[in-house]
């Protein structure tokens, strides 16, 4: 029964120390390197070279971290572990704890702590210190707990489950093992985990075998071997002997529970079958010696005499390679089985002193844990908990009273602080108030005033819009009459048709400027724009069409630049063409003569970009804030002396904004101008 402790254990421990390691951050790659590789040799039977590797690349790599010598220990560890050095196994135990003390604290290194400590119970338990053990056990138990590392306490669960395994307390031995299996399911499925769950299936199985329920014992080794035909190849960089070793122990366990039947045929095939796999090179020898001794307690129960003889011929050459006392004193029994069959009775008497003083030895290093009450001692360690507990919750008890007596101080000058804050509140309120009505007062004379201003706007609106017309009519008149002269030129003198064309052209300037009052007078109604879908295009062309003469005259040539496709847009077309005939106007103004003006149209998204280039005069910087001004006093004439009214510009903004659009420039003074207009191709806004 005793397999479920050494022929998987020195397994799980090479592999624990490696899934561990990737599981911990800030390590040395190379330093990692050497233990992938020790695990290679490990795996392939190779132990001894394994462990030299690590020592000698411990030795050589300088600076290494808190987790790589963490690695280094627990490496140690398996191989003292394995040659049953347990007082060196508690060395390195305190000597992780000590560097782990030294180290920042984390989730990490206190998850080490955790392992250390089992490491110091299980060399203690080995020794037969099984007091001291369990304190150490509970200590892992409790800093799981507290870490909230609950995967960790599969491994106390375990350790108590084995320890009532060997007291012969099966039932509970069963109980604690399905216990640790149950706390192993929900965390993450590495290889450690892997091992480890296999075993406990197999090691329930052992427990329902000793108390003679073999169909339970059957499901469980039946559930082992599915398990591990699962997981067989899931695990990267592991050699078949990882998956076939465990199975050939579940083999021999089964083997067992067929003798106990009666299946004695079946249960030859399977001891033959595991006893092949586990006795070759890097897989568990030892587990392969125990069923050669039950093969050959089946050979002798069947009378096979001679098989029974070539099977303790082999288990006495293994032992010499590979001693177990364990084994060597049921040999020792069954080679006094065989001698009193064979009749050599002085043979047979050597065996059976050599046996009985074998087992007397075995009984006496197990008595401790025979006789140790483990729930009486689990106990204890719980009421000390709890003690502890209780200890640790009066010192925070006094910590809170002190707490709770500082917040009620505080809580007594807030109280304080508010009530004098309310006073002066009150206080200030009341100055509020009064100057809140003051304010009011203050608003309703301003609202009063900004009344009498919208009035008078609307006075001075119809009053220019009146006098604008009225002055139109004679105005319109001196023109008409100045055409009238002017179409009959005979009997007038070079300086009298001077003067008539002057006064046309004051006229003609003053009649203009009339208009432009009297369209700047009105507001633009957006809800009165009847927009509609406007060809773009040729809305330049025309207005450069209109222009053109204008610009012949001053030798000028416009140059326009269209898009491949016709640009539509959703527009008030009679206003938007008085917008780009204005800004087209003085580009004409204010350039010189022999100079080329450019108007160019894109599409850009969703909005019509137009931009109008001159190289004339260009605005002088401190004219540009007021460019779009109505009444403004910066104004420039144009390059032939032609007259501005200034108003040309504040109307076209209107429009353009009208448009949900905008009109910008950018100038240079004596290099020119370049005027943008960007109004929405739809007439969504």
């Amino acid at each position: 029964m005793i397999r479920i402790t050494l022929t998987v254990l020195s397994f799980l421990l090479f592999f624990s120390c490696t899934e561990q390691r990737k599981e911990t951050t800030n390590t040395t790659p190379a330093f990692d390197s050497v233990f992938v590789a020790a695990d290679r040799l490990a795996d392939a039977g190779y132990r001894d070279s394994a462990m030299a590797m690590v020592r000698d690349a411990h030795s050589s790599f300088p600076n290494l971290t808190v987790s790589d010598r963490i690695h280094y220990f627990t490496y140690c560890n398996i191989v003292f572990n394995h040659d049953k050095q347990h007082d060196k196994s508690i060395g390195i135990a305190d000597s992780m704890l000590q560097v782990l003390d030294e180290a920042e604290d984390s989730q990490n290194t206190r998850s080490w702590k955790i392992v250390a400590y089992n490491i110091k119970a299980d060399a203690l338990f080995a020794m037969g210190m099984y007091s001291d053990a369990y304190h150490y056990y509970h200590i892992a138990q409790k800093m799981a707990i507290d870490n909230k590392d609950y995967c960790s306490l599969r491994t106390y669960t375990y350790r108590l489950a084995m320890t009532l395994y060997r007291q012969q307390r099966y039932q509970q031995s069963a109980a604690r093992f399905k216990e640790a299996y149950e706390q192993s399911l929900p965390c993450n499925e590495d290889f450690n985990l892997f091992y480890f769950k296999q075993e406990l299936l197999d090691n329930i199985g052992l427990c329902y075998n000793a108390l003679d329920k073999y169909d339970s014992a059957l499901f469980y080794y039946k559930k082992a071997l599915t398990y591990l035909n699962e997981q067989t190849g899931k695990h990267a960089n592991k050699l078949s002997s990882v998956y076939e070793a465990p199975k050939a122990v579940v083999y021999g366990n089964m083997a067992e529970v067929y003798v106990h039947l009666g299946k004695l045929d079946s249960a030859k095939i399977l001891y033959e079958h595991s006893i092949r796999i586990n006795l070759q090179k890097g897989y568990t020898n030892s587990d392969a010696m125990i069923d050669q001794v039950k093969l050959a307690e089946l050979y002798f129960r069947t009378k096979d005499i001679q098989n029974a003889q070539q099977v303790l011929f082999n288990i006495k050459s293994e032992l010499d390679s590979l001693p177990d006392k364990n084994i060597e004193m049921k040999w020792n029994r069954l080679m006094w089985q065989y001698c009193e069959i064979s009749g050599d009775s002085l043979k047979a008497y050597r065996h059976l002193r050599a046996y009985t003083l074998m087992n007397e030895d075995f009984i006496l290093s197990n008595r401790g844990v025979m006789e140790s009450d483990l729930d009486m001692r689990v106990n204890d360690l719980e009421k000390q908990y709890r003690i502890n507990l209780l200890t640790k919750d009066k010192r925070q008890q006094k910590i809170y009273l002190i707490v709770l007596a500082i917040l009620a101080l505080m809580a007594i000058a807030i109280i304080v602080l508010v009530w004098r804050n309310a006073q002066r509140s009150q206080k200030n309120i009341r100055l509020l108030t009064a100057l809140n009505n003051k304010v009011n007062e203050q608003k309703e004379q301003l609202e009063v005033a900004l009344e009498g201003l919208r009035q008078k706007e609307k006075d001075k609106t119809r009053i220019l819009k009146s006098v604008a017309h009225d002055v139109m009519n004679p105005i319109a008149a001196i023109v008409s009459l100045t055409d009238i002269l002017l179409h009959d030129t005979e009997g007038y003198s070079e300086d009298q048709l001077e003067v008539i064309h002057l006064i046309r052209e004051a006229s003609n300037n003053s009649l203009n400027l009339s208009r432009d009052i009297l369209e700047a007078s009105e507001e633009i109604d957006e809800s009165k724009m009847v927009k509609e879908r406007t060809e773009i295009n040729l809305l330049i062309s025309k207005s450069v069409e209109l222009l053109h003469f204008r610009a012949l005259a001053k030798k000028q040539q416009i140059i326009a630049s269209y898009p491949s496709e016709p640009v539509f847009a959703y527009i008030y077309k009679d206003k938007m063409r008085r917008v780009i005939n204005n800004i087209l106007a003085n580009a004409i103004k204010f350039s010189f003569e022999n100079s080329v003006i450019e108007i160019k149209l894109e599409q850009r998204g969703d909005e019509v970009h137009i931009a109008v280039k001159d190289t004339g005069v260009g605005i002088p910087e401190k004219n540009k804030p007021h460019v779009f001004d109505m009444f403004t006093d910066v104004k420039l004439p144009g390059t032939s002396g032609e007259v501005p009214h200034g108003l040309g510009l504040s109307i076209s903004l209107q429009i353009a904004r009208a448009h949900n659009g905008d009109i910008w420039f950018e100038s240079e003074e004596q290099k020119g101008s370049v005027f943008h207009l960007v109004f929405p191709a739809s007439d969504e806004v």
